[in-house]
Protein backbone atom coordinates (compact mmCIF):
# COMPACT_ATOMS: atom_id res chain seq x y z
CA UNK A 1 0.00 0.00 0.00
CA UNK A 2 1.39 3.63 -1.05
CA UNK A 3 1.96 6.14 1.17
CA UNK A 4 -1.70 8.03 0.15
CA UNK A 5 -3.42 4.70 0.78
CA UNK A 6 -1.69 4.25 4.43
CA UNK A 7 -2.54 7.62 4.90
CA UNK A 8 -6.20 7.32 4.12
CA UNK A 9 -6.36 3.77 6.20
CA UNK A 10 -4.70 6.20 9.56
CA UNK A 11 -7.74 8.83 8.38
CA UNK A 12 -10.06 6.63 8.48
CA UNK A 13 -9.78 5.43 11.92
CA UNK A 14 -8.86 8.51 13.75
CA UNK A 15 -11.90 10.10 11.96
CA UNK A 16 -14.07 7.12 13.26
CA UNK A 17 -12.70 7.50 17.11
CA UNK A 18 -13.29 11.68 16.81
CA UNK A 19 -17.00 11.02 15.23
CA UNK A 20 -17.83 8.69 17.51
CA UNK A 21 -18.16 5.45 15.26
CA UNK A 22 -20.28 7.35 13.41
CA UNK A 23 -19.64 10.82 11.65
CA UNK A 24 -22.49 12.28 13.84
CA UNK A 25 -23.80 15.79 13.73
CA UNK A 26 -10.68 5.59 38.02
CA UNK A 27 -12.76 5.42 40.67
CA UNK A 28 -11.12 7.59 42.94
CA UNK A 29 -9.03 11.30 43.02
CA UNK A 30 -5.87 9.27 42.79
CA UNK A 31 -6.80 7.53 40.13
CA UNK A 32 -8.60 10.69 38.49
CA UNK A 33 -5.35 12.31 38.31
CA UNK A 34 -2.84 9.78 36.93
CA UNK A 35 -1.63 10.71 33.60
CA UNK A 36 -2.37 8.06 30.54
CA UNK A 37 0.75 7.15 29.95
CA UNK A 38 3.81 7.58 32.89
CA UNK A 39 5.91 9.42 30.60
CA UNK A 40 3.44 11.49 28.59
CA UNK A 41 1.86 14.58 29.90
CA UNK A 42 -1.53 15.04 29.38
CA UNK A 43 -2.58 15.87 26.15
CA UNK A 44 -5.56 17.73 27.80
CA UNK A 45 -3.29 20.44 30.19
CA UNK A 46 -3.05 24.15 29.41
CA UNK A 47 -2.32 26.69 31.88
CA UNK A 48 -4.66 27.71 33.58
CA UNK A 49 -2.99 31.31 34.69
CA UNK A 50 -3.76 32.53 31.40
CA UNK A 51 -6.63 35.35 31.42
CA UNK A 52 -9.90 33.76 30.56
CA UNK A 53 -10.31 37.10 28.20
CA UNK A 54 -13.98 36.87 29.13
CA UNK A 55 -15.68 38.86 26.60
CA UNK A 56 -20.06 39.36 27.42
CA UNK A 57 -21.50 41.04 24.05
CA UNK A 58 -24.54 41.62 25.67
CA UNK A 59 -28.12 40.01 25.80
CA UNK A 60 -29.69 38.52 22.08
CA UNK A 61 -33.20 37.61 23.47
CA UNK A 62 -36.22 38.62 23.12
CA UNK A 63 -37.88 40.02 26.35
CA UNK A 64 -38.29 36.60 28.62
CA UNK A 65 -37.67 35.64 32.06
CA UNK A 66 -34.61 34.22 30.95
CA UNK A 67 -31.40 36.41 29.22
CA UNK A 68 -29.52 35.20 26.74
CA UNK A 69 -26.19 36.23 26.36
CA UNK A 70 -23.68 36.03 22.84
CA UNK A 71 -20.07 35.13 25.32
CA UNK A 72 -16.67 34.32 24.09
CA UNK A 73 -13.42 33.29 26.19
CA UNK A 74 -10.19 32.30 25.11
CA UNK A 75 -8.38 29.24 24.75
CA UNK A 76 -5.30 27.40 23.43
CA UNK A 77 -7.08 27.03 19.93
CA UNK A 78 -8.74 30.75 19.62
CA UNK A 79 -11.95 32.36 21.08
CA UNK A 80 -14.52 30.20 21.74
CA UNK A 81 -18.32 31.45 21.43
CA UNK A 82 -20.68 30.68 23.64
CA UNK A 83 -24.62 31.45 24.82
CA UNK A 84 -24.57 32.14 28.44
CA UNK A 85 -28.37 31.32 30.13
CA UNK A 86 -29.16 33.51 33.66
CA UNK A 87 -32.09 34.28 35.43
CA UNK A 88 -32.32 37.50 36.72
CA UNK A 89 -30.45 38.42 40.18
CA UNK A 90 -28.79 35.17 39.42
CA UNK A 91 -25.95 34.65 42.05
CA UNK A 92 -23.99 31.64 43.14
CA UNK A 93 -26.23 28.99 41.80
CA UNK A 94 -25.37 25.95 39.84
CA UNK A 95 -23.86 25.54 36.32
CA UNK A 96 -24.28 23.51 33.55
CA UNK A 97 -22.22 22.69 30.22
CA UNK A 98 -23.68 21.66 26.97
CA UNK A 99 -21.69 20.00 24.39
CA UNK A 100 -23.15 19.46 20.64
CA UNK A 101 -22.93 17.39 17.89
CA UNK A 102 -19.89 17.17 15.26
CA UNK A 103 -20.53 20.33 13.17
CA UNK A 104 -22.33 21.93 14.80
CA UNK A 105 -22.60 24.79 16.99
CA UNK A 106 -23.43 26.74 20.79
CA UNK A 107 -26.93 26.89 19.35
CA UNK A 108 -27.82 23.21 19.12
CA UNK A 109 -28.68 23.03 23.07
CA UNK A 110 -29.31 26.25 24.15
CA UNK A 111 -33.07 25.64 24.51
CA UNK A 112 -31.95 22.96 27.33
CA UNK A 113 -29.50 25.87 28.69
CA UNK A 114 -32.54 27.56 29.05
CA UNK A 115 -34.53 25.21 30.46
CA UNK A 116 -31.69 24.61 33.08
CA UNK A 117 -31.55 28.35 33.58
CA UNK A 118 -35.32 28.50 34.06
CA UNK A 119 -34.83 25.86 36.90
CA UNK A 120 -32.65 28.51 38.79
CA UNK A 121 -29.04 27.38 37.12
CA UNK A 122 -26.81 29.27 34.85
CA UNK A 123 -27.00 27.04 31.39
CA UNK A 124 -23.56 27.47 29.00
CA UNK A 125 -23.21 26.29 25.34
CA UNK A 126 -20.49 26.57 23.72
CA UNK A 127 -18.61 25.88 19.68
CA UNK A 128 -16.49 23.37 20.11
CA UNK A 129 -12.94 24.52 18.15
CA UNK A 130 -13.50 20.98 15.97
CA UNK A 131 -16.21 22.84 14.02
CA UNK A 132 -14.10 25.32 12.71
CA UNK A 133 -11.21 22.86 11.80
CA UNK A 134 -11.43 22.35 8.67
CA UNK A 135 -11.23 19.66 6.14
CA UNK A 136 -7.49 18.15 6.58
CA UNK A 137 -4.96 19.54 4.33
CA UNK A 138 -3.34 17.25 1.38
CA UNK A 139 -0.14 15.23 1.57
CA UNK A 140 -0.10 14.62 5.56
CA UNK A 141 1.62 11.76 6.68
CA UNK A 142 -0.29 9.20 8.71
CA UNK A 143 2.12 10.38 11.53
CA UNK A 144 0.73 14.00 10.46
CA UNK A 145 -2.94 12.63 10.31
CA UNK A 146 -2.88 10.95 13.73
CA UNK A 147 -1.15 14.19 15.60
CA UNK A 148 -3.72 16.68 13.37
CA UNK A 149 -6.89 14.67 14.58
CA UNK A 150 -5.31 13.87 18.45
CA UNK A 151 -4.93 17.57 18.36
CA UNK A 152 -8.25 18.95 17.51
CA UNK A 153 -9.87 16.69 20.03
CA UNK A 154 -7.62 17.55 22.84
CA UNK A 155 -8.64 21.66 21.76
CA UNK A 156 -12.45 20.52 22.50
CA UNK A 157 -11.53 19.04 25.58
CA UNK A 158 -9.38 22.08 27.06
CA UNK A 159 -12.04 24.23 25.72
CA UNK A 160 -14.60 22.34 28.14
CA UNK A 161 -12.18 22.94 30.76
CA UNK A 162 -11.94 26.38 29.99
CA UNK A 163 -15.46 26.80 30.20
CA UNK A 164 -15.01 25.32 33.52
CA UNK A 165 -12.75 28.22 34.81
CA UNK A 166 -15.30 30.75 32.87
CA UNK A 167 -18.41 29.33 35.08
CA UNK A 168 -16.17 29.66 38.23
CA UNK A 169 -15.10 33.43 37.66
CA UNK A 170 -19.36 34.63 37.59
CA UNK A 171 -20.74 35.61 40.51
CA UNK A 172 -23.50 34.18 39.10
CA UNK A 173 -22.11 31.05 39.74
CA UNK A 174 -20.85 28.30 42.84
CA UNK A 175 -18.12 26.95 41.78
CA UNK A 176 -18.43 24.12 43.36
CA UNK A 177 -21.81 22.82 41.55
CA UNK A 178 -21.10 22.77 37.71
CA UNK A 179 -22.11 19.76 35.40
CA UNK A 180 -21.54 18.98 31.49
CA UNK A 181 -23.89 17.30 29.48
CA UNK A 182 -22.72 15.83 25.72
CA UNK A 183 -24.56 14.47 22.75
CA UNK A 184 -22.97 11.88 20.18
CA UNK A 185 -19.43 13.59 19.59
CA UNK A 186 -20.13 15.91 22.27
CA UNK A 187 -20.42 13.16 24.34
CA UNK A 188 -16.99 11.73 23.61
CA UNK A 189 -15.60 14.88 24.19
CA UNK A 190 -17.62 15.06 27.63
CA UNK A 191 -16.91 11.39 28.68
CA UNK A 192 -12.99 12.42 28.39
CA UNK A 193 -13.58 15.49 30.38
CA UNK A 194 -15.01 13.66 33.07
CA UNK A 195 -11.97 12.04 33.74
CA UNK A 196 -9.59 15.06 33.13
CA UNK A 197 -11.55 17.41 34.92
CA UNK A 198 -11.75 17.05 38.69
CA UNK A 199 -14.12 20.31 39.03
CA UNK A 200 -17.39 18.53 37.80
CA UNK A 201 -20.01 17.40 39.84
CA UNK A 202 -22.56 15.54 37.33
CA UNK A 203 -21.74 14.17 33.45
CA UNK A 204 -24.59 13.40 31.06
CA UNK A 205 -23.77 11.71 27.79
CA UNK A 206 -26.01 11.27 25.23
CA UNK A 207 -25.63 9.13 22.67
CA UNK A 208 -22.20 8.83 22.71
CA UNK A 209 -20.14 5.70 21.83
CA UNK A 210 -16.43 4.83 21.29
CA UNK A 211 -15.27 1.10 20.80
CA UNK A 212 -11.98 -0.16 22.04
CA UNK A 213 -8.96 1.58 20.76
CA UNK A 214 -7.67 -1.73 19.29
CA UNK A 215 -11.06 -1.88 17.03
CA UNK A 216 -9.66 1.30 15.55
CA UNK A 217 -5.91 0.60 15.11
CA UNK A 218 -6.86 -2.76 13.04
CA UNK A 219 -8.45 -0.66 10.29
CA UNK A 220 -4.81 0.88 9.85
CA UNK A 221 -2.43 -1.36 8.03
CA UNK A 222 -0.43 -3.66 9.98
CA UNK A 223 2.89 -1.46 9.88
CA UNK A 224 0.98 1.70 11.10
CA UNK A 225 -1.28 -0.07 13.83
CA UNK A 226 1.45 0.51 16.93
CA UNK A 227 1.70 4.17 16.22
CA UNK A 228 -2.37 4.41 15.92
CA UNK A 229 -2.46 2.59 18.68
CA UNK A 230 -0.13 5.02 21.04
CA UNK A 231 -1.86 8.09 19.43
CA UNK A 232 -5.38 6.79 20.12
CA UNK A 233 -4.99 5.26 23.38
CA UNK A 234 -3.84 9.33 24.66
CA UNK A 235 -7.40 10.50 24.12
CA UNK A 236 -9.77 6.98 24.39
CA UNK A 237 -12.68 8.12 25.93
CA UNK A 238 -13.51 4.61 27.59
CA UNK A 239 -9.85 4.74 29.44
CA UNK A 240 -10.77 8.47 30.68
CA UNK A 241 -14.81 7.89 31.55
CA UNK A 242 -13.65 4.99 33.57
CA UNK A 243 -11.31 8.21 36.13
CA UNK A 244 -14.99 10.02 36.39
CA UNK A 245 -15.81 10.00 39.81
CA UNK A 246 -18.45 7.48 40.88
CA UNK A 247 -22.08 8.49 40.74
CA UNK A 248 -21.59 11.50 38.77
CA UNK A 249 -22.30 9.79 35.15
CA UNK A 250 -25.63 9.28 33.32
CA UNK A 251 -25.67 7.61 29.78
CA UNK A 252 -28.76 8.27 28.11
CA UNK A 253 -28.82 5.86 24.66
CA UNK A 254 -31.50 5.06 22.00
CA UNK A 255 -32.28 1.59 21.23
CA UNK A 256 -32.72 2.70 17.74
CA UNK A 257 -29.54 4.76 17.24
CA UNK A 258 -29.04 5.02 13.03
CA UNK A 259 -25.51 6.37 13.57
CA UNK A 260 -23.64 5.24 16.59
CA UNK A 261 -23.34 1.17 16.47
CA UNK A 262 -24.80 -0.20 19.52
CA UNK A 263 -21.35 -2.11 20.01
CA UNK A 264 -19.85 1.49 20.72
CA UNK A 265 -22.96 2.58 23.12
CA UNK A 266 -22.47 -0.29 25.27
CA UNK A 267 -18.90 -0.22 25.31
CA UNK A 268 -18.90 3.74 27.04
CA UNK A 269 -21.51 2.30 29.56
CA UNK A 270 -19.53 -0.50 30.34
CA UNK A 271 -16.56 1.77 30.86
CA UNK A 272 -18.10 4.06 33.59
CA UNK A 273 -17.21 4.31 36.99
CA UNK A 274 -19.00 2.77 39.49
CA UNK A 275 -22.83 3.84 40.34
CA UNK A 276 -23.18 5.25 36.80
CA UNK A 277 -27.00 5.73 35.67
CA UNK A 278 -27.64 3.67 32.31
CA UNK A 279 -31.01 4.47 30.37
CA UNK A 280 -31.98 3.03 27.37
CA UNK A 281 -34.67 4.75 25.29
CA UNK A 282 -37.19 3.94 22.56
CA UNK A 283 -35.14 6.60 20.00
CA UNK A 284 -32.80 7.26 17.57
CA UNK A 285 -29.58 8.99 17.50
CA UNK A 286 -31.77 12.41 18.31
CA UNK A 287 -33.49 11.10 21.73
CA UNK A 288 -37.18 11.92 22.72
CA UNK A 289 -38.38 14.34 25.02
CA UNK A 290 -38.27 12.09 27.89
CA UNK A 291 -34.30 12.19 27.77
CA UNK A 292 -34.43 15.68 29.19
CA UNK A 293 -36.78 15.40 31.40
CA UNK A 294 -34.44 12.46 33.09
CA UNK A 295 -31.49 14.33 32.84
CA UNK A 296 -32.95 17.52 33.93
CA UNK A 297 -34.07 15.41 37.25
CA UNK A 298 -30.61 13.99 37.38
CA UNK A 299 -28.87 17.17 37.49
CA UNK A 300 -31.63 18.97 39.83
CA UNK A 301 -30.71 16.32 41.85
CA UNK A 302 -26.54 15.66 41.73
CA UNK A 303 -25.40 18.98 41.31
CA UNK A 304 -28.01 20.17 42.94
CA UNK A 305 -30.47 22.20 41.40
CA UNK A 306 -33.16 23.51 43.70
CA UNK A 307 -35.58 26.62 42.47
CA UNK A 308 -37.60 27.66 43.48
CA UNK A 309 -38.37 27.77 39.32
CA UNK A 310 -38.22 31.19 37.58
CA UNK A 311 -42.16 32.23 36.93
CA UNK A 312 -43.36 32.61 33.48
CA UNK A 313 -40.62 29.92 32.12
CA UNK A 314 -40.58 26.56 30.78
CA UNK A 315 -38.61 24.29 32.56
CA UNK A 316 -38.29 21.29 30.33
CA UNK A 317 -40.23 19.52 27.20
Amino acid sequence: MGLRGRAAAVALATAALAAGAAGCGGSDEAARTTRPAAATPSPFAYDASRPLGFRNNGRVNSPYPIAVDDVSYAAPSGRVPAYLALPDKARRLPAVIYLHGSGEGRERFLLPAVWAASRRAVGLTLTLPSSSAGAPPAGLTPAQSLARDRRIFASDVVAVRRAVDVLRSLPQVDPTRIGLVGWSLGARVAAVTAGAEPRLRAVVLMSGGSLPVSAYAAQAPAALRAQVRRSLTQIDPLRWLARARPGEVMLQDGRRDEIVPRAALVALQKAAPRGSIVRWYPAGHDLNAQVYRDQLAFLAKRLPIDGPPVKGARTGP
